[in-house]
């Protein structure tokens, strides 16, 4: 018989053993969960008190090598009983000594784990997360299935969600208990020896500012959402004096780019993460005046990029009682939430058409995609028409307004851009103009040195289109649809017989 197969027998025959307590009480090994030293030596089971055992924790692990495995001076737990992976963040700052002639402990050598049966989460600390890991055969303590599912995003994303067993208990409207919950877990009042503990850069004695962010805009949601914070009535500056007063107050950590790192992080977590919304705290749109919900066609919806244009679109839109939006660039993700939110809301699922009056160039294309992706996320969005584009105007009138939006030059095969123009912005203005114009009246060649051609690519303003033509456009779009002219009134006739 071989080793491995004499030791696999010794652990079953192990597993079925009896232990005594120090009261008598024999107690089978594969009920326990875990043992921990406080005071004394006492073994845990589920659903039964603990029982305490004679002799010292080290004893314990020799005689139950194999079955558990030490993760902290303090405890030993069952391997078959680990079932998920926290991320560790003691309340003050420890100090561990490492195993003679062991190595450093690594940013993924300390955790905390927690056993099927037990409500409890244990400690790994970096002197035992090692051997933890090999003895489970990972190398990543982020591979255990955490019990809650979004623990493993969180913890991977450097979020502690501090309280959250007191906050989903807590009654908001307890105004004592809420106070006391936010006097022991308000991140913005942690002290500095706390923040180390918890945000501490790994490495190094200084605290992870981005950390720090994280977690003041992770738990500021969470308090609203609980409905023990108030939304804002400001704006995202608003959130980020909040931010620095945190920052000022750790006075060492406090530098001219953190505000920066503060809009980075916001973005981060709501765009691109999507952890929430920029309307869950209450920021107001600055844009709103900018925009109304039709009441006869809220699903048609006129678009400009341009400030100017306002009046405009305005106009065109509540003669037929069709939506309008301005942008003013690119859309804000704020101003999306809340344009969609009102368009679903008076749509009730309908598709979106999205009419633009946006400018012929790589940045007005752009715009329009964007503003389809950001509308995307409450609302279906039936298509997108471009309102302005090179068929409204003459040769003529293309030579005089249109203006250069980017410069390459081009020998055979060979591409690179020419100064001013980048080569990232080259590729959006290429591919802009291959797949979405291909115009070669927006097109100007000329000779260059060594056998090189200058060719300058040309965009047009949405301002300079006529504006009787847009509308035209923009009604016939709407016949098309059935929504005015001919069409509507046919279907109004049919209606009636």
């Amino acid at each position: 018989m071989s080793v491995e197969l004499l030791k696999r027998v010794d652990r079953i025959l192990q597993a079925e053993s009896l232990i005594r307590s120090r009261a008598g009480e024999l107690i089978p090994v594969r009920d326990i969960l875990y043992i921990y030293s406080s005071g004394g030596v006492f073994a845990v089971r589920a659903g039964k008190d603990d029982a305490e055992l004679e002799g010292a924790l080290s004893s314990w692990e020799k005689r139950l090598r194999g079955l558990f495995m030490q993760t902290h001076r303090r405890y030993l737990v069952a391997l078959d009983r680990i079932e998920g992976t926290y991320e560790r963040f003691p309340l003050g700052a420890e100090t561990y000594q490492r195993p003679k002639g062991g190595e450093r402990p690594g940013r993924d050598d300390e955790c905390e784990i927690s056993l099927h049966g037990s409500a409890a989460r244990i400690p790994v600390i970096g002197a035992y997360g090692k051997a933890l890991k090999k003895a489970l055969g990972i190398t990543k303590f982020h591979y255990l299935s955490p019990e809650n599912p979004d623990d493993r995003k969180l913890r991977l994303y450097g979020l502690i969600d501090f309280g959250w067993r007191e906050l989903a208990q807590l009654d908001p409207a307890d105004k004592e208990a809420v106070a006391a919950f936010k006097a022991k877990w308000d991140v913005k009042q942690f002290s500095r020896e706390r923040m180390l503990s918890c945000f501490r850069q790994f490495g190094v004695n200084e605290i992870n500012k981005k950390r720090v962010i994280k977690n003041i805009i992770y738990q500021l949601w969470r308090w609203i959402k609980k409905g023990i914070e108030p939304k804002g009535d400001g704006n995202i500056r608003s959130l980020w004096y909040q931010v620095k007063t945190v920052l000022a107050y750790h006075s060492d950590i406090l530098e001219a780019g953190d505000v920066d790192t503060f809009y980075n992080t916001l973005q981060e977590m709501i765009e691109e993460k999507e952890l929430f919304r920029y309307k869950d705290f209450g920021f107001f749109d600055e844009t709103a005046d900018w925009r109304a919900v039709g009441e006869v066609l809220p699903h048609v919806v006129l678009v400009t990029e341009k400030k100017g244009l306002l009046f405009f679109i305005q106009s065109m839109a509540t003669a037929v009682g069709a939506s309008y939006m301005t942008l003013k660039g690119e859309p804000t993700m704020i101003a999306m939430e809340y344009f969609g939110d009102e368009l679903k809301e008076k749509c009730g699922g309908r598709p979106l058409v999205l009419l633009c009056v946006t400018d012929v160039d790589p940045a007005g294309e752009s715009i329009q995609r964007n503003l389809a992706k950001g509308l995307a996320k409450t609302n279906a969005i039936e298509r997108t028409v471009r309102l302005v584009d090179t068929s409204l105007y003459t040769d003529q009138q293309i030579k005089i307004i249109r203006w250069p939006t980017a410069y390459y030059l081009k020998k055979g095969d060979e591409i690179k851009p020419a100064p001013p123009t980048s080569k990232s912005w080259l590729t959006k203005a290429l591919r802009w103009f291959e797949t979405m114009q291909n115009d070669p009246r927006l097109l100007k060649f000329e000779d260059a040195v060594d056998g090189w051609t200058k060719i300058t690519i040309f965009g047009i303003e949405a301002d300079s289109a006529d504006r009787q033509k847009v509308e035209a456009r923009f009604r016939a779009e709407l016949e098309k649809m059935g929504a005015i002219g001919p069409a509507r009134n046919q279907a109004a006739k049919m209606r009636k017989k």
